[in-house]
């Protein structure tokens, strides 16, 4: 197994923890002076869902709450090995989670890419776009100091379909920078699906930082509109 080397950054670990709380009927992050909408509650909102919206009008409503319900549960699975394995614990204890522990051994290919971790599971929030959210992983990745962010899926997803994972990479990217001073222009996304696909999407955030910087103004505007 490998030897994951952890290199935490000195001003990062400066700051408070934000906490995570609910308020206004969305997912907030405080840190004791101001509340941080989370990103990822900002791109539900402001990214279209007529796709979702109508394949749970086709399902039904039962059916699509149990599929989410249970997509969310292996989600948290999946993380939870890739993350017992990132931090170098043993991923034993998870092995009777047969379908998320094999989605993990199908990944591993790809998190051995991974070196010289910053942190995992890291909560953010910037001051400059008035956001907060929580970094799967920052990281190099085959060498390139990125964000990085892990997925599972019942089936192999389309590229045009992860636009949003990208825009919610580049938050973490922009909220670190801010908070070290330190670019991370590489995003990462490793999804990994039942039928044993693995899929490593590579990009740059500065492809995404302007339509990022429009949602998170359009959001606020609405707000201030409320």
């Amino acid at each position: 197994m490998k030897e994951f080397k952890h290199v935490p950054d000195s001003q990062y670990s400066k700051q408070a923890v934000p906490k995570i709380v609910n308020s206004g009927g969305m997912r907030q992050y405080s840190d004791g002076d101001g509340l941080f909408p989370s990103i990822t509650s900002i791109l539900s909102r402001e990214m279209s869902s007529e796709g979702l919206d109508a394949w749970k009008e086709r399902v039904g409503t039962k059916l699509a709450k149990y599929i989410c319900d249970s997509a969310i549960n292996r989600g948290n699975k999946f993380h939870k090995i890739c993350e017992a394995y990132l931090n170098n614990d043993c991923t034993c204890k998870f092995v009777n989670h047969l379908l998320e522990y094999g989605m993990f051994e199908q990944a591993q290919p790809a998190l051995e890419r991974i070196s010289d971790i910053v942190g995992i599971e890291m909560p953010m929030v910037s001051r400059e776009l008035g956001i907060g959210g929580t970094a799967d992983i920052i990281a190099n990745f085959d060498g390139v100091l990125s964000v990085i962010d892990l997925k599972s899926s019942t089936s192999p997803k389309q590229v045009s379909w992860c636009e949003k994972f990208f825009l919610q990479e580049t938050a973490y990217s922009l909220m670190f920078e801010e908070i070290t001073s330190k670019p991370i222009e590489q995003l990462v996304t490793i999804i990994a699906s039942e039928n044993g696909t693995i899929q490593v999407l590579i990009r740059n955030r500065d492809d995404f930082t302007h339509e990022l910087k429009e949602i998170i103004s359009r959001f606020q505007s609405r707000r201030v509109m409320v």
